[in-house]
């Protein structure tokens, strides 16, 4: 399974990192190859069959460490943490979170950036996230059939401020997240406290 061009970009601007935090992980395509790179990886997803599945394909070949959580659950950030700390898992570190943004609502928003900002009291990390903006609304969509929300990166780093992060890197676009005839247009978020 390939890589997404998100995860490859964040490995290039990140290679002295030692763990990855893969929020809104999925099937894991991201999280193995961060793997791959030789970062320690905890994979979060809220979906108990994707945990399942990440666990049973990394199992015995150092996989992702899996953890089945939502975002806006009281202690997620504590949860990550544990198991940090459980795994030996030290230095500094990455938060990514590809595509999650816009597949949350408003206040699942707000719970990342919580979320993230409790890691960082505890950890040195960054941010990274990807996420389809306003001016993607309109556009034809490969998969139309689910939710999403799309988000103006303006508004998202004044609020990610709010929460105490500054924004390092931002940049928006085509060409950053193709699928088959889909071309989304997306923002490129790199946060630090």
């Amino acid at each position: 399974m390939l890589p997404s061009q998100f995860s490859v970009f964040v490995a290039s601007e990140f290679p002295d990192a030692d763990f990855i935090i893969d929020i809104g992980c999925g099937n894991g395509r991201d999280a193995f190859f961060f793997c791959k790179q030789g970062y320690r990886v905890v994979a979060v997803d809220a979906c108990a069959a994707a945990i399942d599945s990440i666990e049973g394909k990394g199992a015995g070949i150092g996989g992702p460490l899996a953890l089945q959580c939502r975002i806006d659950a009281i202690g997620t950030a504590a949860e990550i943490g544990r198991v940090l700390t459980e795994n030996g898992i030290e230095g500094q570190g990455v938060i990514y979170a590809r595509f999650f943004l816009h597949a949350v609502d408003h206040g699942g928003e707000n719970a990342f950036l919580e979320v993230c900002r409790e890691i960082s009291t505890l950890r040195d990390v960054s941010v990274a996230v990807e996420f389809r903006t306003i001016r993607d609304r309109s556009l034809p969509k490969e998969t139309p059939d689910h939710f999403r929300r799309y988000l103006n990166p303006v508004e998202f780093v004044q609020n990610a401020a709010r929460f105490g992060f500054r924004t390092v890197y931002l940049t928006e676009g085509f060409g950053f997240a193709k699928y088959r005839s889909d071309d989304a247009h997306v923002a490129r978020v790199i946060l630090a406290q």
